[in-house]
C-alpha cells in the first residue's frame, strides 16, 4: 500500500489495517522486550526500559501512512504498552477520543491519530478493537446510540488481529474495546501522533542519557519527540526524506 493509498483509505473509513506489519525475528524480539517490560511493570515507560522500541516510532511498515495522514510536521504524543488479561470483563464502551473538542471542525481536520500494534493474536471473542467505519465524518455532536451492549452498535466492525498486525485509527472515529471472553491475553503497543505545534507527553530529560543520545542524533527523531530546533518555529517543523 502506497502512502497515497493509505491516506485515501484512512479518509474513507477512518482506519487502516496493516496485516503482518511485524513478522519473524523482528516480531519475536519486540515480543521479548514487551514481556520483560511487563514483568517489571514498566509498560508505561517502554522507551526507557527497552530502547528497542525507538525503532517503532518511525517504522517503515506504518510510518509512511502516518506521515501521509498527519503531515510533515508530525510528532509523537506517547507510546505505551497494555495487557488485557484472558476472561476479563473490562471492555471500554463506545466513544470518540476527541469528543470534548469544540473549536475545530473535526470531520474535516486531522488533529490526532492512534496506532495499535498487536503482539498477540486477538480472536473474535477476545478484547477486540471495534470501529464504526466512516464515523470520523459524522458531524460534531452526532449522538452515540443508547445501547446496552457493545454488540448492539449499528454498522460496527470488530477487528480480529494476528500477532504483528497494526491498526491506524482517526482519533475522531467511534470505537470500543470489547470484553475479553477468550483464553488469550490482549497485548498491544499503543501510540498517538499529533502536529508539532501541539503538546507531546514527553520532555527530552524524561529519557536516559543513551536514549537522549539516539534521539538527538536523528533529525526526524528530534522532531518526533518535540525537541526544539534553534531558529525554527513550531509551525515550520518538517521531516527529512
Amino acid at each position: 500500500m502506497t502512502p497515497e493509498q493509505a491516506r485515501n483509505q484512512y479518509d474513507a473509513q477512518g482506519f487502516i489495517h496493516f496485516p503482518g506489519a511485524l513478522a519473524g525475528a523482528e516480531l519475536a524480539e519486540i515480543q521479548e522486550c514487551f514481556e520483560r517490560a511487563a514483568k517489571e511493570k514498566a509498560l508505561g515507560d517502554l522507551l526507557n526500559r527497552e530502547p528497542r522500541f525507538l525503532s517503532l516510532i518511525d517504522h517503515p511498515a506504518w510510518f509512511p501512512a502516518i506521515r501521509a495522514v498527519v503531515g510533515e510536521d508530525v510528532m509523537l504524543r506517547y507510546l505505551t504498552g497494555g495487557i488485557i488479561p484472558a476472561r476479563a470483563e473490562i471492555g471500554s464502551g463506545w466513544h470518540c477520543d476527541l469528543s470534548t473538542i469544540r473549536a475545530i471542525n473535526l470531520p474535516e481536520s486531522i488533529i490526532m491519530t492512534k496506532l495499535f500494534v498487536y503482539l498477540a493474536d486477538v480472536p473474535e471473542d477476545g478484547a477486540c478493537l471495534a470501529v464504526v467505519p466512516g464515523s470520523h465524518r459524522y458531524q460534531m455532536g452526532h449522538p452515540l446510540p443508547d445501547i446496552a451492549r457493545h454488540e448492539d452498535m449499528p454498522h460496527h466492525r470488530k477487528l480480529v488481529m494476528k500477532a504483528g498486525d497494526a491498526v491506524l485509527m482517526s482519533g475522531y472515529t467511534w470505537h470500543a474495546r470489547f470484553h475479553n471472553r477468550s483464553d488469550h491475553a490482549r497485548k498491544v503497543l499503543e501510540s498517538s501522533y499529533i502536529h508539532f505545534w501541539m503538546k507531546t507527553q514527553y520532555e527530552l530529560n524524561d529519557f536516559k542519557p543513551e536514549v537522549q543520545e539516539r534521539i538527538l542524533a536523528s533529525h526526524n527523531l528530534r522532531q518526533l519527540f518535540g525537541v526544539q530546533e534553534p531558529g525554527v518555529s513550531d509551525w515550520e517543523r518538517r521531516l527529512l526524506p
